[in-house]
């Protein structure tokens, strides 16, 4: 797999050399020198917002992560809805970084976990469709609660702290939901039982 990064901050070069090693990453210094180029199968475009502006009014279709120095919700949105891929900080743990690119490369929206919840919690509070209630139906009591505070946009420690349970079984009935449901992460599941397609094509 290759990275392209477009960024002049060492930090984050020396994150993707020792995720990928010297053949497994290409710099540029500038967006617009990938000009009208496509990326290769298995390659994926890093960009620092900071440094490298990403051209107004286009739509993306190009798997890129934008990277800036304080995600925001609204940027997040704005840059969903042109179609990147892949958003967070620039300074994020190596271990966020790596599944930030493996994600995006599979096809997949990489988002921080703060900016998933406020996207799920953004989501229209319209009623819940039979497709919803098929999804529900396969989850135990426990689950369902689980899921519906999913789409309320809380995280896991919200929901073990309101359960008045532990992190780690928060942890456990989501993996379970994924089994069960064949759903990929949370972002899938808060807007699939919200059923607002505003986001689902970003």
């Amino acid at each position: 797999m290759a990275v392209i990064c477009c960024s002049k901050d060492d930090v984050l070069s020396g994150k993707l050399l020792s995720l990928f090693g010297e053949s497994g990453v290409v710099f540029i210094p500038d967006i617009r020198l990938l000009g009208k180029r496509n990326l290769a199968e298995g390659e994926v475009l890093v960009v620092d917002i900071k440094h490298s502006k990403i051209p107004e009014g286009s739509h993306i279709s190009l798997p890129i992560i934008a990277l800036t120095v304080v995600p925001t919700f609204p940027e997040a949105v704005m840059l969903l809805q042109r179609g990147i891929r892949g958003y967070g900080n620039r300074h994020m743990r190596q271990e966020n970084l790596d599944q930030a690119v493996k994600s995006v490369k599979a096809g997949q929206i990489w988002l921080p976990p703060a900016i998933i919840s406020q996207l799920i919690a953004s989501v229209g509070t319209e009623n819940i469709d039979q497709s919803s209630h098929d999804i529900l139906s396969k989850l135990s009591r426990r689950e369902q609660e689980v899921a519906l505070y999913v789409t309320e946009g809380m995280t896991n420690q919200q929901m073990a702290d309101k359960m008045y349970v532990s992190l780690r079984t928060v942890k456990a009935h989501m993996s379970s939901i994924y089994d069960k449901t064949g759903l990929r992460n949370r972002l899938e599941l808060g807007l699939r039982l919200k059923e607002d397609t505003r986001f689902v094509n970003c």
